[in-house]
Protein backbone atom coordinates (compact mmCIF):
# COMPACT_ATOMS: atom_id res chain seq x y z
CA UNK A 1 0.00 0.00 0.00
CA UNK A 2 1.57 3.41 -0.58
CA UNK A 3 1.86 6.45 1.57
CA UNK A 4 -0.77 9.22 1.43
CA UNK A 5 0.83 12.34 -0.23
CA UNK A 6 1.73 14.65 2.32
CA UNK A 7 3.13 18.31 1.76
CA UNK A 8 6.30 19.16 3.32
CA UNK A 9 6.11 21.38 5.96
CA UNK A 10 8.23 23.34 8.62
CA UNK A 11 7.32 25.57 11.34
CA UNK A 12 9.57 27.99 13.23
CA UNK A 13 6.59 29.02 15.61
CA UNK A 14 2.95 28.84 16.70
CA UNK A 15 2.14 32.12 14.90
CA UNK A 16 3.54 30.30 11.65
CA UNK A 17 1.16 27.34 13.02
CA UNK A 18 -1.70 29.93 13.20
CA UNK A 19 -1.17 31.79 9.71
CA UNK A 20 -1.28 28.14 8.20
CA UNK A 21 -4.55 27.02 10.08
CA UNK A 22 -5.98 30.14 8.94
CA UNK A 23 -4.99 30.06 5.56
CA UNK A 24 -5.68 26.69 4.90
CA UNK A 25 -9.50 27.47 6.95
CA UNK A 26 -10.44 29.91 4.62
CA UNK A 27 -10.58 27.77 1.40
CA UNK A 28 -11.82 24.40 0.26
CA UNK A 29 -8.95 21.66 1.42
CA UNK A 30 -8.75 18.41 1.12
CA UNK A 31 -7.14 15.13 3.21
CA UNK A 32 -4.95 12.42 2.61
CA UNK A 33 -4.37 9.55 5.25
CA UNK A 34 -7.05 9.05 8.13
CA UNK A 35 -8.69 12.43 9.72
CA UNK A 36 -10.71 14.97 8.34
CA UNK A 37 -9.41 18.71 8.74
CA UNK A 38 -11.38 19.22 11.54
CA UNK A 39 -10.21 16.28 13.21
CA UNK A 40 -6.74 17.41 13.01
CA UNK A 41 -7.43 20.45 14.30
CA UNK A 42 -8.98 19.05 17.55
CA UNK A 43 -6.07 16.74 18.04
CA UNK A 44 -3.79 19.80 17.90
CA UNK A 45 -5.35 21.95 19.56
CA UNK A 46 -5.95 18.69 22.51
CA UNK A 47 -2.70 18.46 22.36
CA UNK A 48 -1.76 22.35 23.38
CA UNK A 49 -4.40 21.92 26.16
CA UNK A 50 -2.93 18.65 27.57
CA UNK A 51 0.62 20.22 27.32
CA UNK A 52 -0.57 23.82 29.40
CA UNK A 53 -2.41 21.72 31.81
CA UNK A 54 -5.99 22.97 30.38
CA UNK A 55 -6.94 19.14 29.85
CA UNK A 56 -5.94 16.51 31.39
CA UNK A 57 -4.99 12.87 29.09
CA UNK A 58 -4.99 9.33 29.88
CA UNK A 59 -1.83 8.78 31.21
CA UNK A 60 0.38 6.47 29.14
CA UNK A 61 1.42 2.90 29.96
CA UNK A 62 4.56 2.54 31.45
CA UNK A 63 6.73 1.68 28.70
CA UNK A 64 5.95 5.08 26.94
CA UNK A 65 6.61 7.04 30.64
CA UNK A 66 9.91 5.61 30.78
CA UNK A 67 10.81 6.00 26.53
CA UNK A 68 9.48 9.42 25.81
CA UNK A 69 11.36 10.91 28.05
CA UNK A 70 14.80 9.42 26.55
CA UNK A 71 13.22 10.15 23.10
CA UNK A 72 12.53 13.43 23.36
CA UNK A 73 15.48 15.04 22.24
CA UNK A 74 15.63 12.72 18.82
CA UNK A 75 11.88 13.87 18.31
CA UNK A 76 12.44 17.33 18.93
CA UNK A 77 15.41 17.72 16.76
CA UNK A 78 15.19 14.83 14.36
CA UNK A 79 14.19 14.85 10.34
CA UNK A 80 10.29 15.83 10.31
CA UNK A 81 8.23 13.58 12.58
CA UNK A 82 6.74 10.24 10.73
CA UNK A 83 3.18 9.09 10.85
CA UNK A 84 1.93 6.27 12.44
CA UNK A 85 2.48 5.83 16.02
CA UNK A 86 -0.31 3.91 17.03
CA UNK A 87 -1.87 5.37 20.67
CA UNK A 88 -2.88 3.12 23.22
CA UNK A 89 -7.19 2.49 23.20
CA UNK A 90 -7.54 5.01 26.11
CA UNK A 91 -5.24 7.80 24.61
CA UNK A 92 -6.83 7.52 20.86
CA UNK A 93 -10.02 7.46 22.30
CA UNK A 94 -9.42 11.13 23.60
CA UNK A 95 -7.36 12.65 21.16
CA UNK A 96 -8.42 11.10 18.36
CA UNK A 97 -12.44 10.62 18.87
CA UNK A 98 -14.86 8.73 16.57
CA UNK A 99 -16.98 12.28 15.54
CA UNK A 100 -16.41 14.57 13.33
CA UNK A 101 -15.50 18.15 14.14
CA UNK A 102 -16.67 21.35 12.21
CA UNK A 103 -13.65 23.38 11.05
CA UNK A 104 -14.95 26.76 12.06
CA UNK A 105 -15.86 25.86 15.86
CA UNK A 106 -12.78 23.66 15.87
CA UNK A 107 -10.65 26.52 14.51
CA UNK A 108 -11.95 28.64 17.27
CA UNK A 109 -10.71 26.20 20.09
CA UNK A 110 -7.49 25.57 18.16
CA UNK A 111 -6.95 29.44 18.35
CA UNK A 112 -7.72 29.67 22.01
CA UNK A 113 -5.43 26.99 22.71
CA UNK A 114 -2.83 28.10 20.97
CA UNK A 115 -3.16 31.66 22.42
CA UNK A 116 -3.22 30.34 25.76
CA UNK A 117 0.34 28.27 25.30
CA UNK A 118 1.76 31.47 23.68
CA UNK A 119 0.35 33.63 26.79
CA UNK A 120 0.42 31.26 29.51
CA UNK A 121 3.41 28.75 28.25
CA UNK A 122 3.24 25.23 28.80
CA UNK A 123 3.46 22.92 32.35
CA UNK A 124 6.98 22.61 33.20
CA UNK A 125 6.87 19.24 32.61
CA UNK A 126 5.35 17.40 29.83
CA UNK A 127 2.59 15.27 30.83
CA UNK A 128 4.68 12.94 28.05
CA UNK A 129 8.17 14.05 27.28
CA UNK A 130 9.18 14.81 30.83
CA UNK A 131 10.81 18.07 31.67
CA UNK A 132 10.61 20.83 28.47
CA UNK A 133 11.71 24.09 28.20
CA UNK A 134 9.64 26.68 26.64
CA UNK A 135 11.46 27.11 23.64
CA UNK A 136 11.94 23.08 23.72
CA UNK A 137 7.90 22.42 24.07
CA UNK A 138 7.21 25.14 21.38
CA UNK A 139 9.43 23.44 18.61
CA UNK A 140 7.90 20.19 20.23
CA UNK A 141 4.26 21.56 19.24
CA UNK A 142 5.28 22.76 16.16
CA UNK A 143 6.60 19.58 14.73
CA UNK A 144 3.64 17.99 15.38
CA UNK A 145 1.70 20.40 13.78
CA UNK A 146 3.72 20.10 10.37
CA UNK A 147 2.97 16.53 11.14
CA UNK A 148 -0.42 16.39 11.26
CA UNK A 149 -1.07 19.60 8.76
CA UNK A 150 1.05 17.98 5.99
CA UNK A 151 -1.99 15.74 5.55
CA UNK A 152 -4.55 18.86 4.50
CA UNK A 153 -4.16 20.54 1.36
CA UNK A 154 -5.44 23.29 -0.63
CA UNK A 155 -8.15 22.40 -3.42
Amino acid sequence: MSEPERRDLKFESIDEVIAEVDRLASGEVRTTGKHSFGKILNHLALSQDVATGRATAPPPPVFMRLMMPLMRRMIINAKPLKPGIKLPAKGEAFFWPDQEFDVPSTLTHFKESAEHFKNNGPLEVHPFFGKLTREENEQLTCRHAALHLSFVHPA
